[in-house]
């Protein structure tokens, strides 16, 4: 099949293909019990030109009833750290030893040339498994997140027209104030990134918001207001009742009238949140807007330990 994909050229029939029902809107067929249905799909250079019923085409590749799906997409990654694993683990599975295990390689070890070679090898597996899009958010301490975001940049218009990668800035909140926030927002516009960042301090895990905080986030937006970017936010990763930071997001959206995107990823402390808390959060997030992202099998490993 592999083969006859390589030999079709630019314009050619996939016959017998299975879809789900959903994807095939208009297409007279009866989907069986799990809703999948047969069909014959035209490709002309590149795309999806034409969904027929089974049957239909008069030539074309025999896919044998193989499921055809939309190219996956991930939307949060970090391909700067990636594959650190054979060479530094995580001594004890918590979230501080993944945070020092990480300070420690990135401090010792993060050449560029490094940096490449792991995330172009995410990339390629990526790749090699279908997936079409990628954000990936990159440590952003400068002055050495230079040389990653240099790299990622490189990385992202090599593989323009086979992966779409989206870059995206992280760093502690008290990163961003004053001149260092600034310098931070221009790299990631120069770059076309997004504004990123972690709601917590240097050095601490998630849990009561730290002094400041409102006057800090409502500055981090203002970064992103000046320069025209959307936001993705490391929100309440943690199990601490005091990591209240994802309504606070909200809240600061509406007040401000942000009208870019914004995506919060992890938000595992709404977990155990007092019911009336939690879904007046959720009714703020949805009034806002907000995308949210969570990251079930990296939190049950690094947080459900307690």
């Amino acid at each position: 099949m592999k083969d006859a994909l390589r030999a079709a050229g630019a314009r050619f029939w996939l016959r017998n293909a299975r879809a789900p029902r959903s994807l095939a809107q208009g297409l007279a067929a009866d989907p069986d019990q799990d809703g999948l249905i047969r069909l014959d799909i035209r490709i002309e250079d590149g795309v999806i030109a034409a969904l027929a019923p089974h049957g239909s085409a008069p030539d074309g590749i025999d896919l044998r009833g193989g499921q055809v799906w939309p190219g996956p997409l991930d939307a949060h990654t970090h391909l700067d750290k990636g594959h650190i694993w054979p060479r530094t683990r995580n001594p004890d599975g918590t979230f501080f030893g993944a945070l020092n295990a990480v300070m420690g390689d990135r401090g010792a070890k993060w050449s560029e040339a490094d940096v490449e070679a792991r995330a172009d090898f995410a990339i390629r597996c990526a790749y090699a498994h279908g997936t079409v899009a990628i954000r990936t958010h990159i440590d952003t301490f400068m002055p050495m997140a230079r040389g990653s975001w240099r790299v990622l940049r490189n990385l992202r218009d090599r593989w323009a027209g086979r992966v779409d990668l989206q870059m995206s800035s992280i760093a502690p909140l008290d990163r961003f104030a004053g001149g260092a926030g600034d310098e931070i927002a221009d790299m990631v516009a120069e770059s076309s990134g997004v504004l990123g960042m972690v709601t917590r301090h240097t050095g601490s895990i998630h849990d009561a918001l730290p002094e400041g905080f409102q006057e800090e986030l409502d500055h981090f937006f203002s970064l992103a207001e000046d320069r025209g970017l959307d936001l993705d936010l490391h929100v309440d990763e943690s199990g601490e009742s005091g990591a209240r930071a994802l309504r606070e997001i909200a809240l600061t959206a509406l007040k401000r009238g942000f009208r870019r995107r914004i995506q919060c990823g992890h938000c595992c402390s709404l977990s155990i949140q007092p019911e009336d808390f939690a879904r007046e959060t959720i009714a703020r997030v949805a009034e806002a807007g907000i995308d949210i992202v969570v990251l079930p099998m990296c939190n049950m490993y690094l947080q459900d330990r307690v």
